[in-house]
């Protein structure tokens, strides 16, 4: 039987089964059947191209503008004007914590968070920061919290090899300071050069391009932006850094014949991760965990803020108040408005597009992101770079993404189900790229895979893709449930870590999230 066969044949069934069979509970219990739960809010697909401009606005002393209107801002791209599709306006004070309106026992990567405002993360870069510079950010940090200041939903991440989160967005203060206050980073020291360690003065070069540090940044900035997704409105990202690894000017070296240059072009990957970001509605804010210091970090500096410039953030470096700089991130970004429109040029190039806005009001200053990249999502990565990516969204420390949104039910082994663990992820196709082919079906190419994993040794896995090609009927059956998947493990009995995973292969986006399961 064929995979696109196949794909039919599960649609039909799986659709009516997927929620309403018996779900699972911790106790071993089962529970009534469920009717299917309304999908989440639809995100566009890739076929629709909307840009979103969140615009902070801010008078010459530095206070929120508020009360503008939509005729009062003008959207150009390229030079060619916009029309505004969407306005809105929004402040502090109006998040709240998502009802929980699923079926009893069952699991979602949605987000937890809702409102009108902006959320913030901070991002304590253990691995490209000097580990005297990193611990005293961490001090300074938890200074900040113990002063209890009022502030908006606020999640910490660390980023080491990986990204690791450390407490989930909250208000709770107390518990972000305690995340904090256990949190032990990794030791990493960063050797000065001879020049700089034989000058009591500024000097160049103090900062080393390492590999891991720029793979560790780089993976880390995609989950972030893929586990920020799911959040509607702007996000803050508080990082604090040393400096991003790698240098948008070529170095230098002398040699027997004289200075030699080494190029390597790295900006093609600040641009990489700064779209990302501004596609999850992200604006960077760098902090630099080194303070004032002697040493000339210029070059690693320079790549922080020109992502920060994109995504219409601050940099705040060479000052010792780390605090001040988290702080005035948080505030920076509370309160803006967001300008939507679809681009009037369809054709999607893969080039970078300018964006201006302008406000008929003088005196105010506009803080947004530059432009995008009119990007083709089948040109965005190879199946090896993704496949290693996949497996690394699917370690139970990383942070749930929801780039790909979904809801999953556990079913206990039993003799329906063949004494296996059986797991019914249903997606939001509307989180999926579809594409509709020469033969007039709709394609979709998606990899759902559960790692289950015990409290020692290595997960078992279950692992599979489905090459769906649909048609219309089908197609529109669809979009107004989910896309099924099913996945079965053998699993003795004992306490599980569930890391359910989803990875769309036509746009590279990925879904993850846990779940706790004891098999009796």
């Amino acid at each position: 039987m064929s995979l696109c066969i196949r794909m039919r044949a599960l649609l039909t069934f799986a659709l009516l089964v997927v929620f309403s069979s018996i779900t699972y509970s911790q106790s071993g219990q089962s529970s009534a059947p469920q009717a299917a739960p309304q999908p989440t809010p639809p995100v566009l697909r890739t076929t629709t191209r909307l840009v979103i401009l969140d615009v902070v606005t801010t008078d010459d002393k530095g206070n929120p503008v508020s009360g503008l209107k939509t005729e009062d801002f003008t959207v150009t791209e390229n030079g060619e004007e916009q029309t505004i599709a969407d306005f809105s306006f929004h402040q502090a004070g109006t998040i709240s914590q998502t009802a929980n309106q699923l079926p009893a026992n069952t699991i979602s990567n949605a987000p937890q968070y809702s409102g009108n405002s902006s959320l913030n993360i901070i991002l304590l870069d253990a691995i490209n920061t000097d580990f005297s510079n990193h611990a005293y950010a961490q001090d300074m940090l938890i200074k900040y919290l113990d002063g209890n200041p009022k502030i908006q939903p606020t999640a910490v991440y660390a980023l080491e090899h990986n990204l690791i989160l450390l407490h989930d967005f909250t208000t709770d203060t107390k518990a972000l300071r305690d995340a904090l206050a256990h949190y032990k980073g990794m030791i990493v020291h960063h050797m000065e050069t001879v020049e700089a360690a034989a000058s009591p003065f500024t000097q160049h070069g103090t900062f080393r391009n390492v590999p891991q540090g720029r793979s560790a940044a780089f993976q880390g900035m995609r989950f972030l932006s893929q586990a920020l997704a799911g959040y509607r409105g702007r996000k803050n990202l508080i990082w604090i850094s040393e400096g991003f690894p790698l240098s948008l000017y070529p170095d230098t070296s002398s040699g027997d014949e004289g200075p030699v240059v080494m190029i390597e072009d790295y900006s093609p990957i600040v641009e990489k991760i700064a779209d990302d970001l501004m596609a999850a509605q992200v604006a960077l804010y760098p902090v630099s965990a080194a303070g004032v210091s002697k040493n000339d970090n210029f070059s690693s500096m320079t790549a922080m803020s020109s992502m920060a410039q994109r995504t219409g953030g601050k940099t705040f470096f060479n000052r010792n108040d780390i605090d001040t700089g988290v702080r005035t991130s948080m505030d920076d970004g509370s309160t803006y408005y967001t300008l939507a429109y679809y681009p009037k040029n369809k054709n999607w190039d893969n080039k970078f597009r300018h964006v201006k806005v302008k406000l008929n009001q003088p005196g105010v200053k506009l803080q947004y992101r530059d432009g995008y990249y009119a990007d083709n999502p089948n040109m965005r990565y190879g199946t090896a770079t993704m496949g290693n990516e996949f497996s690394q969204a699917l370690d139970i420390k990383s942070p749930s993404l929801m780039a790909v949104a979904f809801q999953a039910a556990v079913v206990l082994p039993s003799a329906q189900t063949q004494n296996r663990t059986v797991v019914n992820v249903g997606i939001n196709p509307h989180t999926l790229a579809f594409q509709r082919g020469s033969d007039d079906l709709e394609h979709a190419h998606v990899s759902c895979v559960v790692w289950a994993y015990p409290p020692k040794g290595d997960p078992i896995r279950a692992e599979g893709t489905y090459d769906a090609a649909l048609k219309a009927d089908e197609y529109q059956q669809m979009m107004k449930s989910y896309f099924p998947c099913r996945r079965a493990l053998d699993l003795k009995p004992g306490h599980y870590t569930l890391r359910i995973g989803v990875l769309d292969g036509t746009t590279n986006l990925i879904g993850t999230t846990n779940a706790q399961v004891t098999v009796p």
